[in-house]
């Protein structure tokens, strides 16, 4: 009998070993390195002369900044690492390609269990948040208006491909790169601005980059605070 309890036991002890083994960790946070930043400018102030008794076609074209969003791009490196609490390394495994994800979030997030695609109501409490109006162009849903991406996992959820709101910053041509934005939500008020990583892709302005992120700010400031959290495969 107490030989079947001891087997009892290895076999449980092993069921536990197998969950610890397989379970999906959730995303964590990581060092930030902030490069340069820099800004467009808005069309100069232009003038036209009139004369009375003339009708005169104008033409009038306008290029004006974003009162809105944020873009953050660079590139992501890591390493999952055995080691103690004085950071000493038993083993560690470098990555030679980079996939993942990185997440952008106003709010920390002590659970990743309630991850789940944007809806209507998420995006509307997130434009009134951030003092956005609902008829902006450059809105939130207005910038994330596809529903088109791969498929990806956040911990151990697995989000099935286009099915959440997106969007894809541009490469240096111009068009669609291939860093897709994908807007989640952990929970009813925290909206988290996801990009699925790719590694060494042409960027905006013919860099190269891991990825590129578009974040909204409050349009009342300007200004916002994000955490960012990473998870690499």
């Amino acid at each position: 009998m107490r030989e079947l309890k001891k087997w009892v036991a290895v076999f449980i002890l092993g069921i536990l070993a197998l969950s610890v083994v397989t379970a999906a960790p959730d995303p964590s946070g990581a060092t930030l390195t902030p490069g340069p930043s820099s800004r467009g400018s808005n069309s100069s102030l232009g003038t036209a002369n009139a004369q009375a008794g003339n009708v005169t076609q104008l033409n009038i074209d306008q290029t004006r900044i974003t009162d809105v969003w944020q873009g953050f791009y660079g590139n992501v490196a890591g390493q999952i690492v055995l080691e103690n609490s004085n950071g000493a390394n038993f083993y560690d495994w470098t990555l030679a390609t980079i996939t993942g994800e990185v997440y952008a979030t106003r709010f920390t997030i002590p659970s990743w269990s309630g991850i789940n695609c944007t809806n209507r109501t998420h995006w509307e409490l997130e434009e009134s948040t951030l003092n956005i109006i609902s008829t902006a162009i450059d809105g939130i849903n207005e910038t994330y208006n596809a529903v088109s991406h791969p498929s990806f996992a956040v911990g151990a959820k697995t989000f099935a491909s286009n099915v959440c709101q997106s969007v894809r910053p541009y490469n240096g041509t111009g068009t669609s790169g291939q860093f897709y934005n994908v807007l989640l939500n952990s929970n009813s008020t925290n909206t988290v601005y996801t990009v699925i990583l790719s590694d060494n892709q042409n960027a905006f302005d013919n860099s190269t980059a891991d990825f590129e992120v578009l974040v909204p700010t409050d349009r009342s400031t300007g200004f916002g605070t994000y955490y960012f959290y990473v998870e690499l495969n």
